[in-house]
């Protein structure tokens, strides 16, 4: 288990990165220089989709035990805390213009892992059945 999220957290955290710098020179649209200190940003915000996105979820979806309305819960709030952190990162200007409207990016996120639960769930049930009637033929 640790060696799997080891290796998740590793590739979450290196494709991040990645993603993040493909979006800013897609989107430097003003042949903007960067300076080298942002550049401990843009490794901060890949260690924290490292850590949400390559451990945290693994674990809760994976291996824990929680009820499903705990992880869930988790979930949303790490997702959440990771979003905001990010962008602020990221710039602390679109931080204060999105900062109004928290409540409401909590409130879609928590809908969003509600649904992505249901199709998860539903997933991992068709998967199971399908080894057990396997299993049944054998």
């Amino acid at each position: 288990m640790i060696k799997d999220l080891k290796n998740s957290f590793l590739q979450v955290s290196f494709l991040g990165m990645i993603w993040i710098v493909f979006l800013i020179t897609i989107f430097n649209l003003h042949e903007e220089t960067v300076r080298f200190l942002y550049i401990w940003n843009l490794i901060g915000i890949s260690i924290l989709m490292g850590i949400v996105f390559g451990i945290a979820y693994p674990y809760l979806w994976n291996y824990s035990t929680f009820k499903v309305t705990t992880k869930i819960t988790i979930s949303t709030f790490l997702n959440f805390f990771c979003c905001i952190e990010s962008v602020y990162l990221f710039s602390p200007k679109v931080f204060e213009i999105i900062k109004p409207y928290l409540l409401l990016i909590v409130v879609i996120t928590l809908i969003g892992h509600i649904i992505g639960f249901y199709f998860f769930s539903k997933y991992e049930n068709k998967k199971i059945a399908d080894s057990l009637n396997k299993a049944l033929e054998n």
